[in-house]
């Protein structure tokens, strides 16, 4: 019986003598499957990037546009579904934000997801920002599933695309 406490007892502190350093892990996983960078892999993007991703989000639908100047660089390339092509929008963009929410009282958005991925090479990180947006105009609401892809360069914001869908 002595024997088999001080084999559990020993076994206890060589467990704990491993050293258990908290270590990021870069793993890479799914691939890119066209284009140029055809079989390039993805690894998880910083919390960080996610934060200042999910905070543009919250900025525009608050109508905190100052806060959105800050956030990106000079001019973002912006990508609307309706448009269906890039929009340079220059800094300081009020204007251009403005205009966009004019036809509406009030917008709010519904977070999901803010999932940071960076192409293996890459020097940007892509934030996927899955989210609901409700519309307000009059009596009416307009509810929609967006997608935005937010592509972040050393703590700047400098592409946007977006993707949406009516919701019943």
């Amino acid at each position: 019986m002595k024997k088999i406490i001080l084999f559990v007892t020993i076994s206890f502190f060589i467990s704990c003598s491993q050293p258990c350093d908290n270590k990021e892990i870069t793993k890479t996983a799914g691939m890119v499957l066209s284009g140029d960078s055809i079989g390039t892999k993805f690894m998880l993007g910083s919390d960080q990037d996610a934060q200042l991703a999910a905070d543009l989000v919250k900025a525009y639908a608050d109508g905190n546009f100052d806060l959105m100047n800050e956030m990106t660089t000079d001019t973002v390339m912006f990508f609307e579904p309706s448009v269906g092509s890039y929009i340079p929008v220059v800094s300081p963009a009020n204007e251009f934000l403005s205009n966009i929410q004019s036809p509406y009282d009030s917008i709010q958005r519904f977070i999901f997801s803010a999932i940071p991925t960076k192409r293996v090479g890459n020097d940007f990180t892509t934030v996927s920002v899955a989210f609901r947006e409700f519309r307000y105009k009059g009596n009416e609401i307009e509810k929609l599933r967006v997608l935005d892809r937010i592509s972040i360069r050393d703590g700047k914001i400098f592409r946007v695309n977006q993707w949406n869908g009516i919701l019943d």
